[in-house]
């Protein structure tokens, strides 16, 4: 059986791109005062992350709504 491999990341912001770019959110990890999202890995997030660092476009909507669910998740955790 194959596991799937992971990304974490601490970042609100790149974590709300990557989830408005389809990444599949598997869970979070709350340790303290510091949210870890954990995405399913695929091969072209590194593409993504840089894409993001480099002023990545992404629909506004896509990205608000992703934003809202991340911010949910850490303030109900």
């Amino acid at each position: 059986m194959m596991t799937a491999t992971t990304y974490e990341t601490t970042d609100l912001y790149l974590g709300s791109f990557l989830k408005a770019r389809n990444l599949c959110l598997l869970d979070v990890r709350r340790e303290g005062r510091r949210t870890t999202f954990i995405f399913e890995d695929r091969p072209d997030r590194p593409a993504l992350v840089r894409e993001f660092y480099n002023d990545g476009v992404v629909r506004v909507n896509d990205f608000k709504n992703a934003l809202q669910d991340l911010k949910a998740i850490v303030y109900n955790v």
